[in-house]
């Protein structure tokens, strides 16, 4: 249950034998490839490099072609339209992949009919707006290409709002004798009209409508009557919709025959460049070529064999890590903690000299989450649900762990459920006698004891944070920071809890304990007494200092004689001018000082737990609701019932209609309370615990292999479900 320890492969390859290690590294996937730190050059050649680039041609053009056949793809899975689809292949079959000319005739198909389905989409737009155009001028029998007036007369079209129509007739009229308008009436908000006017006076006719709403038209592409161009705009769009309908069906055809090939295809072109690209890591020499990484221990022997068999051509050796060094990431947990390295995963992996900190958030979280959920009948739906999607669904491995996860947070909300006598929300009053004397506490009764509970467990978690902090303080070696930094904090603590349950000791326990915290917060004593540049008096001044700050401490605390304050006064005015020593310890305190006061976000860490009653209770409260719903209907039933005959039918109907209340609203309660019960738990770990001792920011181990995404490998043969996805 820890981080895993990895192991610094150096290895040594003759040239000749490059390309069939690297075949060997890929093909058992253990070696996470890190780039040469001895400036060496690449052993990437122009032909490697040209392979590369023809690469990501391919790769774009099996992108396009995927592309393009998703688009008229049905996947035939369950639950398509939520969970990706999956493709499974042997390794034989995915290694075999190429770019054959079968797929090359594919593509060109495909951007043929990608090309031809676009331009169609085009005109088929161009030529609608065409018909809303034309529109308006559809009774005018006059044809387009007689839209020019004649000698003496100008003849243009346009329109206006049809509710400013009359104002702007009567203002051209105003201004202007010689001009004529032909309303057709209006089609929408606008009306078209046809503006005939002297050719004389045609400046002043436009001056007067560019002051108006009027939007000239025209139609220089056309020539017959607005309405045969309307028709054979309509025509041309039937013939395009059935060519569209045509080269539809030809790209479904393509889809069902090519999409699964076509994924496949690319996956495996992106895994062949892989191949090539990782040299750029490499380094060279004139006849050997540096490859280093890192594996995790328990990997080395798969990676030994796996380069051990080329008779002298490879060496190579293995070291850990050392402190210049940031290995990746690896986690060991049992398989019952495996689902939990989730929550690890969505904070960030740990640094490799960190612990892992998911055996630690593992029983909290679980709790927590079983606390949110709180009850036996939703517990049980939570596992059946995630069990037949982990089983009866082809998911990736990250689903299926997380999956798990739900299942345990299930398991955790039938303890708790049993624990506050909850099922499916009914009144405890209405449970048999034998599930009430399981249960010890009615959170919706004893709701003071239920908060109290989750500040309590609030108290358990921040400070079981700061004693890990400790812990890993001291493993590290720096007991100091352990004491001073971490378990001054459980001290102060502790004075606190006694001032406010013994009132007689309150005064000493409140004044030592802050005394005392603030001396090791600030680290007074290493600074009074350490210090090479200090000579000896000055050291034992600080530490003077330091001890008639505790007896002043004590006489406050017990009563005792005032004059120590006085003597502890003058001293300190003292010491600031004469002593370093004294100066130093001054520092020190008032830094103890300010990060006591920092501890005052301890008490918002400590409330924020109180949001988990607040959940667990709006849950019981939402299902108490629909069974009082689900129970006023099925109360009807009874009525129906004593009346006999036909309404015999409506009773049953009654009850029918009540199961269904009853059924998809606690469905719908646990689906709304999920992703509660799933982030304020998760929450409370990345922000009140891990705050207290994780950092974080680990690099995952990623080792170098076939990488996939849609595909999931096998070692043979393709399988159905249940596979390992690369």
């Amino acid at each position: 249950m820890a981080v895993a320890r990895m192991l610094k492969v150096t290895a040594f390859v003759h040239g000749s034998a490059v390309e069939h290690a690297v075949e060997a590294l890929r093909a058992v996937g253990v070696l996470d490839v890190v780039a040469d730190e001895h400036d060496l050059p690449t052993p990437v050649s122009d032909p490697e490099q040209r392979r590369i680039e023809q690469l990501d041609e391919y790769i774009a053009d099996a992108q396009f072609v995927v592309t393009f056949l998703g688009k008229y793809h049905t996947s035939e899975a369950p639950f398509s339209a939520f969970i990706s689809e999956k493709i499974h292949l042997s390794e034989s079959e995915f290694v075999a992949l190429k770019p054959d000319v079968a797929f090359r005739e594919l593509y060109r198909e495909c951007v043929d009919l990608s090309d031809r389905l676009a331009s169609m989409a085009r005109q088929r737009l161009r030529l609608a707006k065409l018909i809303e155009d034309l529109e308006p001028w559809r009774d005018l029998h006059l044809q387009i290409s007689g839209w020019k007036g004649t000698e003496n007369v100008v003849l243009f079209t346009g329109t206006v709002p049809a509710n400013e129509g009359p104002a702007i007739r009567q203002r051209l009229r105003d201004d202007v004798a010689e001009v004529s308008v032909e309303e057709l009436g209006a089609v929408g908000s606008r009306a078209a009209w046809v503006v005939m006017a002297h050719r004389d006076r045609l400046d002043e006719v436009r001056a007067t409508l560019n002051l108006t709403n009027f939007a000239e038209v025209a139609f220089p592409e056309l020539s017959d009557y607005p309405a045969e161009e309307i028709a054979l705009a309509r025509a041309e769009i039937e013939h395009i919709d059935e060519e569209r309908e045509r080269l539809l069906e030809r790209a479904n055809a393509l889809s069902a025959e090519q999409y699964h090939r076509s994924v496949s295809l690319a996956e495996s072109l992106g895994s062949a460049r892989d191949v090539v690209a990782v040299r750029d890591q490499f380094g060279a020499t004139e006849r050997t070529v540096l490859i280093e990484g890192w594996v995790p221990e328990k990997k080395r022997p798969a990676l030994e064999e796996a380069l051990g068999s080329f008779d002298g051509l490879v060496d190579f050796t293995f070291r850990d890590a050392g402190p210049d060094d940031r290995p990746p990431v690896e986690l060991e947990n049992p398989r019952w903690l495996k689902p939990l390295e989730t929550l690890t995963d969505l904070y960030g992996r740990p640094q490799y000299v960190e612990m892992d900190p998911t055996p630690l958030i593992a029983p909290f979280f679980l709790l927590f989450f079983g606390i949110c959920i709180g009850d036996v009948g939703y517990g049980l739906m939570l596992i059946t649900g995630a069990y037949l999607i982990k089983n009866r669904l082809d998911v990736a491995p990250g689903v299926k762990r997380f999956m798990d996860l739900l299942m345990m947070g299930g398991v955790s909300s039938m303890i708790i459920g049993v624990l506050t006598g909850s099922y499916f929300a009914i009144d405890q009053a209405q449970l048999p006698a034998f599930l009430r004397s399981l249960s010890l506490i009615n959170p919706m009764e004893d709701l003071t004891t239920f908060l109290v509970i989750m500040v309590v467990l609030g108290v358990v978690q921040v400070f079981f944070g700061v004693l890990v902090a400790a812990y890993d303080a001291a493993k590290r070696g720096d007991a100091s920071s352990a004491v001073n930094d971490q378990i001054s904090t459980i001290v102060l603590a502790i004075a606190l809890a006694v001032a406010f349950t013994v009132p007689v000791a309150s005064l000493p326990a409140i004044v030592l304990g802050l005394g005392v915290v603030m001396l090791m917060k600030g680290h007074a004593l290493e600074a009074a007494l350490s210090g090479d540049d200090m000579p000896g008096w000055e050291r034992a001044a600080g530490g003077a200092w330091i001890a008639l700050l505790c007896g002043w401490l004590l006489s406050v605390a017990f009563h005792g004689p005032s004059i120590i304050g006085w003597v502890l006064l003058g001293g300190s005015v003292v010491g600031l001018f004469a002593s370093k020593g004294v100066r130093r310890s001054i520092v020190a305190l008032l830094g103890g000082a300010y990060a006591v006061y920092g501890m005052t976000g301890f008490l918002s860490d400590i409330l924020s737990y109180s949001r988990l009653a607040a959940l667990g209770l709006s849950g019981m409260l939402v299902g108490s609701v629909f069974n009082l719903l689900a129970g006023l209907v099925w109360s009807g039933s009874a009525g129906l019932f004593a009346k006999g005959g036909f309404s015999l039918v409506g009773g049953v109907l009654v009850i029918v209609f009540a199961s269904l209340i009853f059924v998809v609203g606690h469905v719908f309660n646990v689906v709304i309370n999920l992703l509660g019960a799933f982030v304020h738990p998760a929450r409370l770990q990345f922000v009140e615990f891990f705050s207290k001792f994780y950092e974080g920011g680990g690099r995952n181990y990623s080792p170098f292999g076939y990488r996939t995404k849609a595909l999931v490998l096998h070692a043979q043969g393709v399988q159905q479900e249940g596979g390992t996805e690369s």
